[in-house]
């Protein structure tokens, strides 16, 4: 079992995944992806915070890692992500056939624990 800070900030087309649909989860794999991933970030030198979209970001995206970030002034600046949070909207398709479009809270890597 990995811990969740181990998975990847979203998760891409032809992933499978354990997809949450009328109270069960079933195997599905993910057919379409639009992504949207949010951090919360802190700028340095003067710690502010600010929540940028992950499009805004140059360097890795995990929790912890020192990356540039795009400020308000459209400048790249030196920060810290504290947190990552995938808003993005999957299109999956079930074993059956059947497809379902959801966000990741109802999306758990195939074989992982889901913990909310």
């Amino acid at each position: 079992m990995k811990p969740a800070d181990s998975e990847p900030p979203y998760l891409t087309v032809g992933t499978d995944v354990s997809a949450k649909y009328r109270g069960a989860f079933c195997e599905a794999k993910i057919k379409t992806a639009k992504r949207l991933v949010k951090a919360k970030v802190t700028f340095k030198p003067d710690l502010t915070t600010a929540e940028v979209h992950d499009d805004s970001i140059q360097g890795p995206l995990k929790v912890g890692a020192v990356v540039e970030v795009k400020n308000p002034d459209g400048v790249y600046q030196e920060a810290s992500i504290n947190k990552l949070t995938d808003c993005s909207i999957y299109t999956v398709v079930f074993d059956d056939g059947d497809e379902k479009t959801l966000r990741r809270s109802s999306l758990c890597l195939k074989g992982a624990l889901f913990v909310h």
